[in-house]
């Protein structure tokens, strides 16, 4: 099916491409758009399978590995056919993994996050960077990641994939940048800035997206970036990194928001810049700069999160909740049993069929030698709640997450 383009913007992506990569652009718009997943490679340490077990089961194919998550790509249209759905299989409920496209999940693989880092993912719904992030960072070691998303609607879609991830040294936020700077000053080891654009990079998949186009959004977009941008650089201390992207081409939005930032402020040093268009990468296409504040003989100090610079900001989430109140009674939590160090006192482990029937809601016969709440956990790993009485495992997975 052909895509139709505006005349503007086919005019300015002829100039800007090199003359024989116009029409391999424009062919690749016709090709189906691609898929990916970043597997949290932590998790699958404590769980009964490996990677190879996971590309298998989607018949993918390994784009890059590091110590903290990989990173695979499948054909959705293939394993609809067989029935197979990456967004409905248990493992995806598990948190072992999020969909990601494949040209945002290269955007830190270059970054290299320490497990002791504090960072903030400004723009973060629905969270594919967050979630690689948080699969960097180590709770143990002091890491902690702020995520923010300034559209309450999207926070909460965001807030629920932190949820199902199942990291709990996270805050999820609802707020503009300048309360942040007022907050958190030269603080942070790390800035995400995947900012709001023009959406260039969505053109193969999204009407929606080609219909709104103009150059008009494309200024306004600029706007809004550099004014993201300074106030990364705002929250940034001395020695950290700012990574700024989009799923946009245009040089206002990418290369010009960068020269703007390096213009404004004489001690940021270019690190990486990168542009991918969908026919010379894998993926529907991203821009990325990475910045670093300062040089390398400044003197470098570690923070560690300080819970009451959250307080007067819309919080949506803060780490992990574990037990509600029936009454006198503790329940715990969904939320609880997705994360992994949190110790429950009975747990059953359900086989393929089971977890099926357990994902739509049903309840589930069993021998068990105990009584009242369990984790429900698949290949080792937390799932959900489950409350057992007289050979039937009640079922308390939340009805709008349940598969049809």
């Amino acid at each position: 099916m052909a895509i139709e383009l505006k005349k503007e913007f086919l005019e300015r992506i002829k100039a800007e491409l090199p003359e024989n990569e116009y029409n391999d652009y424009l062919n690749s718009l016709k090709q189906d758009e691609q898929h990916g997943l970043v597997i949290n490679l932590h998790k699958l340490a404590k769980s009964t399978i490996d990677l190879n077990y996971i590309i298998n089961k989607f018949n993918a194919k390994l784009i890059f590995e590091n110590n903290n998550f990989a990173y695979i790509v499948y054909n959705k249209i293939k394993l609809a056919s067989s029935g197979v759905y990456p967004g409905k299989d248990p493992l995806y409920h598990v948190g072992l993994y999020y969909i990601q496209e494949p040209c945002a999940s290269k955007v830190l693989y270059d970054v290299n996050i320490e497990k002791d880092d504090q960072v903030l993912d400004l723009c973060a719904s629905p969270g594919g960077k967050t979630a690689e992030i948080l699969f960097s960072l180590d709770k143990k070691a002091g890491g902690f990641l702020i995520s923010n998303e300034i559209d309450y609607s999207r926070a909460k879609v965001l807030s629920s994939n932190v949820e199902r991830l199942g990291i709990d040294n996270v805050a999820v936020v609802c707020s503009n940048s300048e309360n942040l700077v007022n907050r958190f000053g030269e603080y942070f080891d790390k800035v995400i800035v995947d900012a709001p654009c023009s959406g260039e990079g969505m053109f193969r998949k999204s009407e929606e997206a080609r219909m709104q186009w103009s150059i008009k959004l494309v200024e306004s977009m600029s706007k809004i970036q550099k004014k993201l941008v300074e106030d990364a650089y705002k929250m940034l201390k001395v020695g950290g990194m700012i990574i700024y992207s989009t799923c946009t081409f245009s040089k206002e939005e990418d290369e010009e928001v960068v020269s703007y930032l390096l213009d404004k402020y004489s001690d940021l040093n270019l690190i990486k810049m990168e542009k991918n268009y969908p026919h010379n990468s894998i993926g529907e296409g991203q821009f990325f700069a990475i910045l670093k504040k300062g040089n390398k003989d400044d003197i470098y100090i570690k923070n560690h999160f300080n819970i009451n610079s959250l307080k007067g900001l819309n919080v949506l989430r803060n780490g992990t909740e574990e037990f509600t109140y029936e009454g006198k009674m503790k329940v715990p939590t969904h939320a609880s049993t997705h994360v992994e160090e949190i110790v429950f006192e009975n747990t059953v482990d359900l086989n393929d069929e089971e977890v099926v029937n357990y994902l739509r809601g049903e309840t589930l016969k069993n021998d068990l030698d105990f009584n009242g709440y369990c984790r429900i956990t698949y290949k080792n790993l937390g799932l959900g709640l489950a409350k057992y009485s007289n050979g039937i495992l009640k079922n308390h997975y939340p009805k709008g997450l349940r598969n049809n």
